[in-house]
């Protein structure tokens, strides 16, 4: 298995540096939101893929997320008992 290069003692260093410098450059004249987005999606793919999944799944740990289906369901049941409970006591 080869060993990872980081970029400080990568031979290309140089090279990154330049495209660095020209990324930044050409951002300076971006939206500013979109820059965030990008620099924020570089940042997530820099993660290790365990902390990039933990990040990305982040959002599923809301109670709400599951308590709307949950409670979605249960409105549906409590209807349907409802309406059964109606046509016998009519019946």
């Amino acid at each position: 298995m080869s060993q990872r290069v980081t970029v400080q003692n990568s031979p290309d260093v140089d090279v990154i540096r330049a495209e660095y410098e020209q990324l930044w450059t050409d951002m300076q004249h971006a939206d500013a939101k979109k820059a965030a987005r990008i620099l924020e999606r570089s940042r997530r793919n820099l993660l290790p893929l365990g902390q990039r999944l933990t990040e990305r799944l982040q959002p599923l740990r809301s109670h709400l997320l599951w308590a709307i289906p949950l409670g979605t369901a249960a409105a549906v049941s409590a209807s349907y008992v409802a309406f059964i409970w109606v046509a016998l006591w009519v019946e």
